[in-house]
């Protein structure tokens, strides 16, 4: 009776069918998916503070600007990051852009009346490039873990001018200083998320490295939510250089808040 049933037309469909679901398309498809190529977008917008001490040919010279500051003083900005997956493996882009420009004047009084006045105008701009790529150690539903290896690229020019104008002597000091310079580095860190419950995570990421730097370094941890057009971030970020005793950057740091977007096709 069996053997009739396999040798009709509907039979031989039924007997298909069931050798096709011996081979689990569902976890194949899976499969594919996992192996597919993904892809996302942040834009994001970071106002840290910034420290740094800066060595010209005439001395040392150190800055320190809020975050406030460098909204008022910023000129220009872009700020994004680019990621692809397939599988395990990743690889991922970070820029931002910065131009910066502010002065700032002080007024002495003299005894007898009149005042010398002391005028600094500021100029700094430049690239963080950071290209890493990715290797998928850890994943479950709970949190991922990725090992990353890349390279950091800043570029920063440096135009500071000083002028000093008043009443005595007839010819008072100014100084025009300017210095710009070129890093890379090498860097090896991990990053990866930690699930909140529903649709809120954790984001973290770390990185250290040397090169043209004695030492490069960044932390960043944050919480997301996945919304239905993407996803919504607020993160704190540490990003730090230190050149060397004998180059410009004798200590070069960004600290602090931002939020970003982020769009997944």
């Amino acid at each position: 009776m069996s053997k009739r049933i396999f040798q009709t037309p509907y039979g031989r469909l039924l007997a298909a069918t069931l050798l096709l679901s011996a081979f689990n398309p569902l976890h194949a498809a899976e499969a594919v998916d996992s192996e597919a190529l993904q892809a996302n977008a942040t834009l994001y917008v970071w106002l840290p503070s910034m420290g740094g001490d800066f060595k010209y040919n005439v001395g040392n010279g150190s800055a320190t600007v809020s975050g406030s500051d460098i909204l008022n003083a910023l000129n220009m900005a872009f700020m994004g990051a680019l990621e692809f997956r397939r599988g395990k493996w990743s690889l991922l882009t970070d820029v931002v852009y910065l131009d910066l420009g502010a002065d700032r004047t002080s007024s002495v009084g003299l005894p007898g009346g009149g005042a010398i006045n002391a005028g600094v105008d500021l100029d700094v701009s430049g690239w963080q490039l950071g290209v890493y790529g990715g290797y998928q150690l850890y994943a479950t539903d709970k949190a991922t873990l990725d090992i990353l290896g890349g390279v950091r690229y800043l570029t920063l020019d440096t135009d500071a001018s000083l002028s000093i104008s008043g009443p005595l002597p007839p010819s008072l000091p100014t100084a025009d200083l300017s210095a710009s310079t070129e890093v890379w580095d090498a860097v090896v860190g991990f990053r990866g998320k930690v699930e909140l419950g529903s649709d809120w995570y954790m984001p973290y990421h770390a990185d250290v490295g040397t090169g043209d730097s004695e030492l490069t370094w960044q932390a960043m941890a944050g919480v997301g939510y996945r919304a239905g057009w993407g996803d919504l971030l607020l993160f704190y970020r540490h990003l730090a250089w230190d050149e060397g005793d004998d180059k410009l950057l004798q200590g070069l740091e960004f600290t602090g808040p931002g939020m970003a977007v982020r769009f997944s096709f």
